[in-house]
């Protein structure tokens, strides 16, 4: 099985949007909203929560997932998924962590492609954790020097820049540091 696999490699899986075999009622009639400026955001993150409410993260607690886009709206959803999930019934969907964001926070990382703007960025290291934040382009929607110039202008600690721009990715990817100089 994939995840029993990548769970016992300790590698993540990078969960990438695509258009879907079909489109949602809301989108029909707007085609500007299919594809990467809209939807792919919605059905990667529809995507994610499924994994949690199918109970993968249950049988691999250890998986882990990379998503892009910073998140894909995740990270600012976290006390809304947790809220509704108390308010509704469940449909016999248990989750031993309790709450959806419990796996958010143990189980996904997050990567900079796609968007180039300090709230988001913020939004993503305040819910998930700095640790759980990795740079990354999203060409061939914006160029990589533009992407690498927001992550170095970022109001952001510097720790937190180190930790993003390669310290996570390092130590997610198991990539031994290259010596500078």
């Amino acid at each position: 099985m994939l995840w029993d696999r990548a769970q016992s490699l300790d590698v993540p899986l990078y969960l990438h949007p695509s258009n879907g075999v079909d489109v949602a009622d809301v989108l029909s009639g707007h085609p500007e909203l299919i594809g990467p400026m809209w939807s792919w955001g919605i059905d990667t993150s529809s995507h994610v929560l499924r994994l949690i409410f199918g109970g993968v993260f249950d049988r691999f607690p250890t998986a882990k997932l990379l998503v892009g886009h910073m998140g894909e709206g995740l990270p600012y959803a976290l006390w809304r998924l947790d809220s509704r999930w108390d308010f509704h019934h469940h449909h016999g969907v248990e989750l031993s962590l309790g709450h959806p964001s419990a796996y958010l926070r143990r189980n996904l990382w997050v990567t900079t492609g796609g968007v180039c703007d300090v709230p988001p960025l913020r939004c993503a290291i305040d819910a998930l954790g700095a640790d759980r934040v990795l740079f990354a382009t999203d060409y061939p929607f914006e160029s990589i020097p533009v992407a690498t110039e927001f992550l170095r202008s970022a109001r952001i600690f510097e720790a937190e820049r180190e930790m993003i721009s390669h310290a996570n990715a390092e130590q997610l990817l198991q990539i031994d540091p290259v010596p500078v100089g």
